[in-house]
């Protein structure tokens, strides 16, 4: 059961905090109130590898805040999609680049679960990267196409019950956060069984479900929020505890199926582990400032990202606790790879 004490949806919801993160954010990004050594910017072309495949909502952070990092820095940046191994391999490239702090890994929670989920990683999630900056956070979404037959949430926890193991649900990838959020609310709801089927990223899940090859899908709400705007899919239910202001309409798991169900999910930048400190501080003030300029703020804002901009430190202890905390729900989930 995630409620919101848990620490997988650790403290960074809410107005106070929300306050208390930005003037923090404010105070790092300053110019001459940088923490420790000086802060410096690489120099040459930066690479922000999303290990997802294009389009998801990864990939869309990751190009806004590449496009706005390049143009203020006045360097070149690419973005690389590196799908596959349930992100483990766009994530170990980055683990194994060059510490020049030129090679950047668009991360999600998938990071912190894949430690318990895979027993032989290339790289550690907490000794491999240096956190640079706590980007966003996110719901999850349950939604369906409109010619399920499934218009409510309710709708669909009867349909998983009248057809046990039969209802398809698309998920982005294996043990990520949508599979997470599914199995859990099965458990909540008596040990409910689905058909799951991941894919390499939620651009081709949602094609599918588009497609009708699906019944349901779980999914970072901004993947899909211009789709349920226009109703080519429908929302059914998000995950964290309050509605999402992009898609007002939508209720929440917890004042439906599932009470005092709250779980979001959170995306970041990373570099590798021994990149100079005056770097990861020059990239979090170039990232962070990408973040609060209104031609990426708000474009991301109305898909239903909730930005954070949070530095390095906090980003660490972040990644700490939900390695601890997803290890859980993967044991009990049984999702952990041989």
């Amino acid at each position: 059961m995630l409620e919101r004490h848990d620490p997988v949806t650790p403290e960074i919801s809410g107005p106070d905090r929300r306050t208390a993160l930005a003037a923090m954010v404010a105070a790092i990004a300053a110019p001459g109130l940088i923490r420790g050594a000086r802060a410096e910017t690489p120099k040459g072309a930066i690479r922000f590898i999303v290990p997802f495949a294009p389009g998801g909502s990864v990939d869309v952070l990751g190009r806004a805040v590449a496009k706005a990092v390049g143009a203020a820095l006045g360097q070149p940046t690419v973005v690389e999609n590196i799908a596959g191994g349930s992100t483990n391999l766009g994530s170990e490239r980055a683990a194994r680049a060059a510490p020049d702090g030129l090679t950047i890994l668009v991360a999600s929670d998938s990071l912190a679960i894949n430690k318990s989920l895979f027993p032989r990683l290339g790289f550690d999630p907490v000794t491999s990267f240096a956190p640079v900056t706590l980007a966003i956070t996110a719901p999850q979404l349950v939604l369906t196409h409109p010619g399920s037959g499934i218009d409510r949430i309710a709708d669909y926890v009867d349909t998983v019950r009248a057809r046990p193991g039969a209802v398809k649900v698309g998920l982005p990838g294996h043990g990520v956060i949508g599979h997470l959020a599914s199995e859990i609310l099965n458990r909540r709801l008596g040990g409910l069984s689905v058909n799951h089927i991941p894919y390499n990223g939620g651009a081709p899940a949602s094609r599918d479900l588009l497609g009708g090859h699906l019944d349901a899908l779980f999914i970072t709400l901004p993947a899909v929020t211009t789709q349920v705007q226009e109703k080519t899919l429908k929302g059914l239910a998000v995950t964290s505890a309050a509605r999402s202001k992009a898609l007002p309409d939508v209720p929440t798991l917890a004042e439906t199926v599932a009470p005092g169900l709250d779980l979001v999910s959170w995306q970041g930048f990373l570099v590798p582990a021994t990149t100079p400190r005056p770097l990861v501080e020059g990239l979090h003030g170039a990232i962070a400032r990408a973040l609060r300029d209104p031609s990426v703020a708000e474009p991301l804002s109305s898909l239903g990202f909730d930005i954070l901009a949070e530095g390095p430190e906090a980003f660490a202890s972040l990644i700490r606790r939900d390695v601890a905390a997803f290890a859980e729900v993967v044991q009990q989930a049984g999702l952990a790879r041989s």
